[in-house]
């Protein structure tokens, strides 16, 4: 409980210190700025939030029935009789006007330990409301980081496109230049001019990869999907060699959906015993207190012999104390008790069910995701080699070119060799990334990599 209260507790002290600053509008913005603002404006944060805060209002032993009840109630009569009878001595109307006010007391001193299994459960509901938020937020945070990520591959694969938009340029200006003093043919010119516009058109369109990445990271952090600002981290990655074995102890001990799951398992064992309560005798007590005062209203009536009454009006009024104990004990209910107790264990067994799946699937998750890394890793250190190498060709095959060695065909390739490797370095950094928060978001780590940054 203390865990993931802490866990919890990093995410709102992101929240709150953020929240208590001015926020002017935002230049520049860090992965921490990022997540910070997201938390804070997220709607499905502020809903757990709420229901955090419902769950610890109702985690009291009066919910769970341990305090008796008072009532207070008042009761106020009012009667007309019209008396037509010769042998009454009193004829005519009589008014009766009535107060009653009571005071009643109801305290069930003992029901099967149903109060204290109550109140166990209800501290898991506090629990269990508090690993909801904290999925929630797990979840949010990942999805902020990647998206922030996302932007920062963009916009290095923007400027990849912009060296390559500039090589295209510079070699069509020089076969121009070349046309001009007659040592290149027209062919060759509008080959060049058509490898520029094309490297033109993709510099437009991944312009607008940018754009849409920015307004998608917007969306995730609930500010203005148009806002504009400078990203101040860079998308770098450091090669680790993880364990199977401390991924899989970290994940069994942090993982939060599992962590709920076992809340979800007590929950139900605490419905068996909320069950067999129901086997036992209950012992109430009730006091109460009652006072009726009552006033007869005479001068409307006739009297046969005034002297009985001389007054208008007769006041009346009595005091009643009570006190009972009962016990309660269900000898036979057509076997409805047993049948709540069975269904009670069965719920609790669909759960721990429910618990070794879930196990299983995140074991499988978990080696999936560590397989994925191990082979993201060599991609991305085949892909680092791949654009060096590309990346000298580029510069030798330049050098060629201009010297009148190399054709434009042949440099054309050179050129798309270094653009297919770069991108593909950038896209496996951006992937190893990715498949690293992924592994952090299993293993429950993802709070603590992220709530000091």
């Amino acid at each position: 409980m203390k865990k993931i209260l802490l866990m919890f507790g990093m995410a709102l002290a992101i929240l709150n210190s953020y929240a208590q600053t001015e926020k002017p509008k935002i230049t520049e913005l860090s992965l921490s700025e990022a997540i910070a603002t997201g938390l804070e404006n997220n709607f499905s944060i502020k809903i757990q939030k709420k229901n955090v805060d419902i769950a610890t209002r109702n985690n009291t032993w009066g919910q769970a029935g341990l305090y008796p009840s008072i009532a207070f109630n008042l009761s106020q009569g009012f009667s007309r009789t019209e008396i037509d009878n010769p042998t009454s001595f009193v004829q005519g109307a009589i008014q009766s006007r009535n107060l009653q006010p009571s005071l009643s007391l109801n305290w069930g001193l003992f029901n099967g330990f149903n109060v204290q299994i109550t109140k166990d459960q209800l501290e898991l509901l506090q629990q269990q409301s508090v690993g909801n938020a904290t999925i929630v937020i797990e979840n949010s945070i990942q999805a902020i980081i990647e998206a922030y990520y996302t932007i920062l591959l963009q916009e290095e694969g923007l400027r990849i496109f912009g060296r390559a938009l500039q090589l295209s340029k510079d070699k069509y200006n020089y076969s121009k230049l070349k046309s001009e003093l007659g040592s290149a043919v027209t062919f060759d010119v509008l080959q060049d001019k058509n490898a520029y516009l094309t490297d033109s058109s993709s510099y437009v369109t991944q312009i607008y990869a940018v754009q849409t990445a920015k307004k998608n990271l917007n969306l995730l952090l609930g500010i203005d999907v148009q806002a504009g600002y400078e990203l101040t981290d860079s998308l770098t990655v450091e090669i680790k060699d993880f364990s199977l074995d401390e991924l899989y102890a970290k994940m069994i001990s942090n993982n939060s959906n599992l962590r709920n799951q076992y809340i979800d398992q007590e929950i139900f064992r605490k419905d068996v015993g909320i069950a067999k309560s129901a086997m036992f005798p209950s012992i109430s007590m009730t006091l109460g207190a009652s006072d009726n005062s009552q006033v007869q209203n005479l001068s409307a009536a006739r009297f046969s012999n005034p002297d009985v009454v001389g007054a208008s009006g007769i006041k009346s009024g009595n005091t009643n104390y009570n006190a009972n104990f009962t016990l309660s004990f269900t000898i036979f209910n057509g076997g409805r008790i047993r049948r709540q107790i069975e269904n009670a264990r069965v719920n609790e067994q669909i759960s721990a069910l429910m618990v070794d799946e879930l196990k299983l699937t995140l074991q499988r998750n978990l080696i999936g995701e560590l397989d994925y890394y191990r082979v993201r890793k060599s991609l991305y250190q085949i892909a680092i080699e791949s654009r060096e190498t590309a990346e000298f060709n580029l510069g030798l095959g330049e050098d060629r070119y201009r010297n009148g060695t190399l054709s434009s065909f042949d440099f054309r390739d050179i050129q798309l060799t270094y653009l297919r490797s770069a991108l593909s370095e950038l896209q496996s950094k951006y992937n190893l990334v990715q498949t690293e928060v992924a592994l952090l978001r299993l293993t429950g780590g993802i709070l603590e990599e992220y709530e000091t940054e």
